[in-house]
């Protein structure tokens, strides 16, 4: 995840939560994001597709960049 202060931490974690992520801590610093989820109600992709729609690059997707400007 690509991020660099406080305000992006909090609209990735919340994005991730939105996706279903029962825990989402990112690290400022490392830029990686830990997650918790049930397999049985999301999936890691439906979880990057919501951080990607809020604006933030993930492994797998590129951020929305009109999103990112919000």
């Amino acid at each position: 995840m690509w991020g660099n202060c406080g305000s992006c931490k909090k609209h990735i974690e919340k994005a991730a939560k939105s996706a279903g992520a029962t825990v989402a801590n990112w690290n400022q610093d490392s830029k990686k994001l830990n997650v918790s989820y049930d397999p049985a109600k999301t999936t890691s992709i439906t979880i990057q597709q919501a951080i990607a729609k809020a604006g933030y690059d993930t492994q797998d997707f590129s951020g929305d960049n009109i999103a990112y400007k919000i």
